[in-house]
């Protein structure tokens, strides 16, 4: 089976958020694995041990080589090689011009296997997949939360409101991920080692043209004000006051 991972890279939830004149201050962020795309990359290892094939990470990010480490991490789990698409001015907030990106570079790896996570943390836009399968000519399915392979059928599984739906597909298919998917493994020492020796290719290309959504503008949100400590004498008395202010000023009553 021949799998294609699609891995954002998104600012670390340690990142210390800075808006300036309404636009996100992205300078200095550290950046990780997404965590949906994971999930992915579990899934796409598990059905190569089963069946055999190739696992091959896509990721679309700047010039910027820090996500390198990350990145050779998700190797160590088990996927073959990583294709890195390096663009100047990337953003991740442009799921149509990245979409464009992504399929070009996918379109002549004849995979039968496309997955990722249904979405990123950082804009939570969960579009780039839907485009890509598109863009394929794939069918798609998202917010996968069990994946299962026969003969060749996917049998996806994924929680709708009020109940589970079940979807069967041949391939090739694209899949997009929920979280808990399944449990993604710590790499043992030896795994980490090997996968340094694993190709990885930094391969340079234009933001796609056309028409697309922009991020207008970002804040943070508004401080939470102080609390309020309510005084009395007894028990009794606290509770009586705390029930008129939550009557007259919070109008919660």
């Amino acid at each position: 089976m021949n799998i294609v991972v699609l891995v954002k890279m998104v600012p670390d939830t340690e990142s210390r958020l800075e808006i300036i004149d309404g636009k996100l201050n992205e300078s200095g962020f550290k950046y990780m694995v997404n965590p949906y795309d994971e999930f992915a990359v579990e899934q796409a290892v598990q059905f190569k041990e089963a069946v055999g094939g190739k696992v091959t990470i896509v990721s679309l990010f700047s010039s910027d080589a820090s996500i390198d480490t990350d990145l050779r991490k998700m190797m160590a789990i088990g996927a073959d090689e990583a294709v890195v698409l390096r663009q100047e001015g990337y953003r991740g907030d442009r799921p149509s011009s990245n979409a464009k990106t992504i399929s070009n570079a996918i379109k002549e790896m004849e995979a039968d296997l496309v997955i990722g996570g249904v979405q990123g943390i950082d804009y939570y836009q969960g579009a780039t997949g839907p485009m890509v399968a598109h863009m394929l000519g794939m069918p798609h399915i998202s917010g996968v939360t069990k994946l299962e392979f026969s003969g060749d059928t996917f049998t996806a599984r994924r929680q709708v409101e009020g109940g589970l739906q079940v979807i069967e597909c041949t391939s090739p298919v694209l899949i997009t991920c929920q979280k808990d998917m399944n449990k993604v493994r710590f790499p043992a020492l030896k795994d980490i080692m090997m996968s340094k020796r694993k190709p990885f290719v930094n391969k340079d290309v234009d933001a796609a043209q056309g028409n697309d959504v922009q991020t207008a503008e970002c804040s943070l949100p508004p401080a939470r004000g102080g609390g309020m400590i309510i005084e009395g004498e007894t028990a009794e008395d606290k509770v009586t006051k705390l029930m008129e202010k939550l009557k007259t000023e919070a109008k919660v009553l």
